[in-house]
């Protein structure tokens, strides 16, 4: 027997104890209703918590060498194991390997070269069709492909995908990495960038990329260049915005503008997991009356 089981153990001898004095209580006092209710939810309070103390025993289902044990174990685990992260970190890492096979459509597209990748990384999808490409959105959208729509600034951007049921923040005003770090959340979102194609000091253009967080919280900046080659090399993601200048012949990128596309997946984990552990754990207690 595990040492914490012991405690466990004394959890469940004083809660039955418990409920006698509790049950006395509601017999003493003619059964009225403001017993009763309060009995009860201590009774439920104490249930609750009683769940919760049942995951000391996690490995005592080992010990017992049967499927149940283990089962029960199991369940243990999962209620203990911070499964929607781990999800979370698997499929950013899938995203962010998706997103690199994103085809780069050439000309003036930045903006749609980007967003396509990031909405594949995120895996989104636009009433039931995952987007995968340039061209997806554009079909989505009703764009041709062969003129896509030209986007001025990114807040012009943002409301085209926002029509593709994407939840994006406000845009924000950004000019440091601090910021854009201070910005990125831990939780799979993208920060989309628009930035400053600097020459000598000279602004000659304006682009777009994307920031996101990898599986360890780094950092990393996703351009339309990645995935492809670059003097012979395969360019994978880059760890800072000024990686990425010698890809346009700039002396520097200079970020502005940013905008937060939530990772809705991870959400949808997050709410549902209170509903998860409720009948974990009565699993758990019909496998210990077993």
């Amino acid at each position: 027997m595990w040492i914490l089981t012991d405690a466990a153990d004394w959890f469940d001898r004083q809660r039955g104890e418990s409920d006698q004095i509790l049950d006395r209580w509601v017999e003493e006092s003619q059964y009225s209703v403001g017993s009763m209710v309060g009995a009860s939810a201590t009774k439920a309070l104490m249930t609750f918590g009683g769940g919760f103390v049942d995951l000391l025993r996690l490995g005592d289902g080992l010990k017992q060498g049967t499927i149940g044990g283990v089962g029960t174990d199991a369940l243990r685990f999962a209620a203990v194991f911070p499964v929607g992260k781990a999800v979370s970190l698997l499929r950013t890492a899938k995203g962010v390997t998706a997103a690199r096979f994103v085809a780069d459509t050439g000309g003036a597209n930045c903006f749609w070269v980007a967003s396509a990748k990031a909405l594949r990384q995120l895996h989104h999808t636009t009433n039931g069709r995952l987007l995968v490409g340039v061209e997806d959105l554009a079909t989505v959208l009703g764009m041709p492909m062969n003129a896509l729509w030209t986007i001025p600034n990114l807040a012009t951007g943002i409301g085209f995908l926002q029509r593709l049921g994407a939840k994006i923040g406000a845009v924000t005003k950004v000019g440091t990495v601090r910021e854009i770090e201070r910005l990125l959340p831990r939780d799979g979102s993208v920060l989309m960038l628009a930035v400053r194609v600097e020459q000598a000091g000279k602004v000659v253009a304006g682009h777009a990329i994307y920031a996101f967080r990898n599986a360890l919280g780094q950092v990393r900046y996703m351009d339309r260049t990645v995935g492809g080659t670059f003097s012979g090399a395969y360019q994978g993601t880059y760890k800072s915005i000024s990686e990425i200048a010698p890809m346009y012949g700039a002396s520097a990128l200079v970020p502005y503008e940013a905008a937060l596309i939530h990772n809705l997946y991870v959400k949808s984990v997050l709410h549902e997991a209170p509903r998860l552990f409720i009948p974990l754990l009565g699993f758990i207690a019909e496998e210990r009356a077993r």
